[in-house]
């Protein structure tokens, strides 16, 4: 953990006062950071019950306290604050979130995305700052009981994305002095130790929690409807068979990321190194029926309304499958996920998902695209690069010339 450089950023700025909102607060209040927590005016979240305590949040689990935190429903107090902008909204908000700050200069300012999603594929013509940041996932396990936070569990670890994806020209404007600090400053708000990534689709990929949450709450959307949620999603709702299905997509997700030379970890592996077990976990049910952390609450959702599809379909699971279909994967669990929660929801997630062709990605090979969002990772160049035996045309890369010029990107860090 990098807590020892918590002067290099005193002061931070919180969007959204949801449960990752005030449990972020509340971590960096208590290593002494000033807090702004900035809450739409149209969803305000947690902001009413702090001011009703006159200011102070209360937190109880891994992060216990009560902390003194600023609020605030005015962006330009919120962006006066703290040169730090740390978003913790869902991805379903983040559209509301972009409108807010696109007539905003935001050009001193770094934009930490909490979970990114692929943020920056919606943003990348909309906003101005001077670094845009994605994570996977939250730091996190956390919800708001009454007036308190209660945080569950705290990951050890985060992936980040912070990488200039740019031309050789281009990447010579910035100064890995620069970018070394940013990073410093950056890891002292994290109380997580932080994993960066060279490019987008580690970060995107990395993202665990649809495999968690798509799967159980399809399978169990009878219980959800008939209880309300009323059961305990990990321990009862993942089932050997749900189970199993969750394996399938996580082997699907590590087959794009392999083809795009990326080595990521399985979902069991990952809970085993992320969060305090007493045991190591052998498979995923293991895992789902015996965490302590994951079973404190019930955790299900309350209806087939909820974040766990709307946010992790639609701006995960889509552009999971595009990227796939970029590398010739078929991903059909993920696909039969999608087009059941379409059926579901009565909603097309494929048309409305965060998608490649909105962010003017479609015709790009799946080459340009890894280039695009910030290059092949040290492994994995030979890996992607190859050429492709049916594919290589005249010059020509699954249909566009392999010298186009790549679109132009606003990250730099």
């Amino acid at each position: 953990m990098a807590v020892d450089n918590f002067d290099l950023s005193p002061e931070v700025t919180i969007i959204g006062a949801g449960p990752c909102g005030c449990a972020f607060a509340a971590d960096l209040a208590s290593r002494g950071k000033s807090v702004m927590l900035y809450g739409h005016p149209d969803h305000r979240g947690a902001i009413p019950m702090i001011e009703k305590n006159g200011g102070w949040l209360k937190a109880s689990g891994e992060i216990s306290g009560t902390f003194q935190v600023q609020t605030t429903s005015d962006f330009d107090v919120a962006a006066r604050h703290s040169a730090f902008l740390v978003s913790t909204v869902p991805s379903y908000g983040q559209e509301t979130i972009l409108q807010a700050l696109s007539p905003c200069d935001l050009q001193h300012h770094t934009l930490i995305v909490n979970v990114g999603n692929f943020f920056y594929l919606a943003s990348r013509q909309k906003i101005n700052p001077k670094n845009v940041l994605e994570t996977d996932i939250s730091p996190y396990a956390t919800r708001i009981t009454g007036d308190t936070v209660f945080v569950k569990g705290v990951k050890k670890s985060l992936a980040i994305w912070a990488e200039p994806p740019t031309s050789e020209t281009e990447a010579s404007y910035y100064n890995q002095a620069d970018v070394d600090f940013l990073h410093q400053e950056v890891e002292s708000i994290f109380s997580q130790r932080l994993v960066w990534c060279k490019n987008l689709l580690e970060v995107g990929l990395n993202n665990i929690n649809p495999v968690v949450h798509c799967p159980a709450a399809l399978m169990n959307a009878g219980w959800i409807e008939a209880t309300r949620g009323d059961f305990f999603f990990y321990a009862q709702g993942m089932s050997p068979a749900v189970s199993r299905v969750t394996e399938k997509i996580d082997g699907e997700r590590l087959a794009i990321a392999r083809a795009y030379g990326l080595d990521l970890v399985s979902i069991t592996d990952y809970m085993n190194q992320n969060y305090r077990h007493d045991q190591e976990f052998s498979d995923y049910h293991d895992f789902a029926r015996g965490s302590v952390i994951h079973n404190k609450t019930k955790s299900a959702p309350t209806s087939m309304n909820h974040r766990y599809l709307l946010e992790d379909i639609l701006f995960a699971m889509v552009p999971w499958y595009e990227l796939g279909l970029k590398a010739g994967l078929s991903s059909p669990t993920i696909h039969s996920l999608i087009e059941l929660a379409s059926v579901v929801s009565g909603f097309d997630y494929l048309t409305h998902g965060r998608s490649l062709r909105a962010a003017g990605f479609e015709e790009l090979s799946m080459e340009q695209i890894l280039l695009a969002l910030g290059g092949p990772a040290d492994n994995a160049a030979a890996a992607v690069l190859a050429p492709l035996s049916d594919s290589r045309i005249n010059g020509r890369v699954n249909g566009v010339d392999s010298h186009v010029a790549l679109p132009k990107t606003q990250v730099v860090a």
